[in-house]
C-alpha cells in the first residue's frame, strides 16, 4: 500500500487593505496574473472581490441612512424651534391679555360706575 506523502501547505493571512489592493487591479490586469503573482488560485481573488463588493455596500447603505437621519433631525430641529418661537409669543399675547382685564384700582373688586340720570 503507497503512502501519500504528509504535505504541509504554509497559509499566509492577507490584510484586507492587501486583498483590496488585488480587488482594484483586477479592473486592469488580466486575473491569472494577479492570482500568480500573489501565489493564490483565481478562485481565491474572486472570493476577495465578492467580500469586498459586499463590504462596500454595506458601507454606503449605512452612509445613505446616516445621511437620512441627520437630515430627519435637522428638520425635527427646526420643527422645534419653530414651536417654541409659537409658544413664546402666545404666552406674551396671553400676558397682555390678562394685564388688561385687572382691574386699574388694584383692589382686586369689579370697578363700579354711577348710572346715567
Amino acid at each position: 500500500m503507497s503512502r501519500i506523502p504528509n504535505i504541509r501547505r504554509s497559509y499566509r493571512l492577507w490584510t484586507w487593505e492587501q486583498k483590496r489592493a488585488a480587488v482594484a487591479r483586477m479592473e486592469s490586469t488580466k486575473h491569472a496574473v494577479i492570482a500568480a503573482e500573489l501565489g493564490i488560485e483565481k478562485s481565491v481573488l474572486y472570493t476577495w472581490r465578492t467580500h469586498v463588493r459586499r463590504l462596500d455596500q454595506k458601507a454606503h447603505r449605512e452612509s445613505s441612512r446616516e445621511r437620512v437621519l441627520e437630515r430627519e433631525n435637522r428638520e425635527l430641529k427646526q420643527a422645534l424651534a419653530t414651536k417654541v418661537l409659537e409658544a413664546d409669543f402666545l404666552q406674551g399675547v396671553l400676558r397682555r391679555i390678562e394685564a388688561r382685564r385687572q382691574p386699574i384700582s388694584g383692589s382686586g373688586e369689579t370697578a363700579s360706575t354711577s348710572k346715567c340720570k
